[in-house]
């Protein structure tokens, strides 16, 4: 029995040391999207910071395809040890698993939330001819013309269109949904399609420049980029669609790594410069805890899955 108990001591003590000492080689990130995208830009952006504090190399890999669900596989298959991580947007996590009927893995269970590290919105943009010049226009126009009205976005079951579902369902309005292989933006600059909802990064600087006119951003307040620019809640009482980026583990990594990780990320982009480049491109950086962000992925897996449900949207 001492022989026994002095093993376990033994085994607990390496467990401990293990974990104390991550990481003690190179960390891998999984990013599903391609390089230069807004998750690409963040990372590029804070990891050097992080891998000096941890004195070891964080080697991102752009793994795309399959609206993400490729990449995050391999992070979802990976060891639980803190050396394969991923970062990801919110539509991977919560929209995929209602959009296709047979996905890979079970995002809520594969992985262990770590942090949402930025935030953004969209703004609802729209051709500059269209007679509809406010929110409120937009919805008596919509409602006079059930389905007139196109709207553009970069696919089925993409971010930019299920948060157009919401507006429309909110809205008890109708529109035609037209998927793009094109930039679905480009389609509202040339009149092709009324509207889109696109993101902060691209939204702000075609309201801004006039190449679009901006009806409406997606999240609780204006942008002070786009002061003129009202939230869409101002007129569709409590609206919001936000695109997050989090971090994830494989479930069952440790908790004290997930909790490093956590921490010295929300350090790094807490720091003025990295929130000041963040901000330039419409980024607002959160840097929550675990537990904070556990809670807000488990909320938009309910409220993104009655959207898609209601929308009767199915991405294959």
């Amino acid at each position: 029995m001492r022989t026994l108990f002095a093993l376990f001591l033994a085994l607990a003590a390496c467990v401990a040391q293990a974990q104390s000492a991550w990481p003690n080689r190179p960390v891998r990130l999984i990013i599903p999207f391609p390089a230069g995208t807004s998750p690409d830009i963040v990372m590029r952006m804070a990891t050097p910071a992080v891998a000096q504090m941890w004195g070891q190399q964080i080697v991102i890999e752009n793994r795309t395809g399959a609206s993400g669900n490729i990449g995050s596989q391999v992070v979802a298959t990976a060891p639980a040890d803190g050396y394969t991580l991923l970062y990801t947007v919110n539509s991977v996590i919560c929209a995929n698993p209602h959009l296709f009927s047979k996905m890979p893995f079970d995002p809520l269970k594969a992985f262990v939330p770590i942090s949402q590290v930025v935030n953004l919105g969209y703004v609802l943009v729209a051709r500059n001819g269209l007679p509809a010049t406010n929110l409120q226009e937009l919805v008596a126009m919509a409602r006079a013309q059930p389905g007139k009205l196109t709207y553009s976005s970069a696919g089925v079951g993409v971010g930019t269109h299920i948060v157009m579902e919401l507006f429309l369902g909110m809205t008890g309005t109708k529109m035609l949904h037209i998927p793009m292989t094109t930039p679905a933006l480009q389609s509202v600059y040339s009149g092709e399609t009324d509207l889109t909802m696109t993101p902060y990064t691209t939204g702000v600087p075609a309201a801004k420049g006039g190449k679009a006119r901006g009806l409406g951003v997606s999240l609780a307040r204006r942008l002070e980029s786009l002061p003129d620019v009202p939230a869409i809640a101002e007129t569709v009482p409590g609206f919001f669609g936000d695109a997050w980026h989090g971090l994830f583990a494989p479930a069952g990594t440790p908790q004290a790594i997930v909790d490093r990780v956590a921490a010295d990320f929300a350090r790094v982009i807490a720091t003025p410069e990295v929130r000041r480049k963040l901000a330039d491109i419409g980024l607002e950086t959160i840097g929550n805890t675990p537990a904070e962000f556990a809670t807000i992925v488990q909320k938009d897996y309910e409220k993104w899955g009655k959207v898609i449900r209601d929308a009767g949207i199915k991405a294959d």
